[in-house]
């Protein structure tokens, strides 16, 4: 399964489009707070648990739009017609070159208006029904372990999450309310839990009577059993729930049952960074 992971940025700028006409309001100069979606795709790391650091992520990517920011755009080599669709072509061409595994970008230009620049197939069939779930919330507790054996302090996020699946044509009418029952029977067992990897990059998981013991190379973490739900995974970052939230999905007989073929998640953790994963659904 490929997951994207997404960390967003932004920047202040300015800019006209030259070939509008004179009458257009964007022919003047004018200005924008750009928020740029960087997305980048790839496997998880049987190790770490992610796709990659989205610290490592936002060193990069950070360089590349602090170059635009307070900038007159038509000046910049490349954007003398500096539309969205144009700046985000100009961006994933030079964060491709930076950042192994980029495969889209998003510029919002306004708060109504985006554009994304995603190169390549991959897509649904077009002539696919797409339905899709939005506003979906958990509530859980984690924590990661990193391979040379220190860890996060126990901490928690609300993640918000989205969902959309492909139909075949003919889909039922009540297709939207099949999906958002399916994801909450998929999310259950996240909800006010603690999330514990079974499988860390260091030390071992020890589930016993009434504790889960996270036994590392200093120190053992207890955690009261009836909080947790175990990931059978390296870790529980933002990738991994979301490949597992997608892979119940497709194996649901719901989903099946009213046509669907693929499905996509969506899972926001914080303000920032997302995580996106898309599984076909079992035949």
């Amino acid at each position: 399964m490929t997951t994207e992971i997404t960390k967003e940025f932004t920047f202040e700028a300015a800019h006209h489009l030259p070939s509008v006409g004179p009458e257009h309001k964007c022919s003047r100069t004018h200005g924008h707070l750009f928020r740029v979606e960087v997305t980048v795709a790839g496997t998880v790391d049987p190790v770490m648990g992610w796709v990659m650091d989205f610290g490592d992520l936002a060193r990069a990517a950070r360089e590349v739009v602090a170059s635009l920011d307070h900038r007159f755009l038509n000046d910049l080599p490349g954007l003398a017609n500096p539309t969205s669709e144009n700046l985000a072509r100009y961006l994933f061409d030079r964060l491709s070159a930076k950042v192994p595994g980029v495969v889209a970008i998003t510029i919002h230009e306004s708060p109504s208006s985006r554009c994304t620049y995603r190169p390549g197939p991959g897509g649904p069939a077009p002539a696919d029904v797409q339905i899709g779930v939005s506003g979906m919330v958990f509530s859980a507790a984690h924590l990661l372990v990193a391979p040379d054996g220190t860890r996060e302090p126990l901490h928690g996020h609300d993640y918000r999450m989205s969902a959309s699946a492909w139909l075949a044509p003919g889909a039922p009418a009540n297709a939207d309310e099949t999906l958002r029952d399916c994801i909450r029977d998929a999310i259950a067992d996240l909800e006010h839990r603690v999330l514990v990897a079974t499988r860390p990059a260091v030390g071992r998981v020890e589930v016993r009577e009434d504790v889960v013991a996270l036994v590392l190379p200093d120190e053992t973490v207890t955690l009261p059993r009836r909080d947790c739900t175990l990931i059978d995974a390296a870790s529980t970052a933002t990738e991994i729930l979301a490949e597992r939230v997608a892979s119940r999905l497709a194996a649901m007989d719901a989903l099946r049952s009213i046509g669907a073929r693929r499905v996509e998640v969506v899972l926001l953790e914080g303000l920032e960074a997302s995580a996106r994963a898309v599984a076909n659904v079992a035949g």
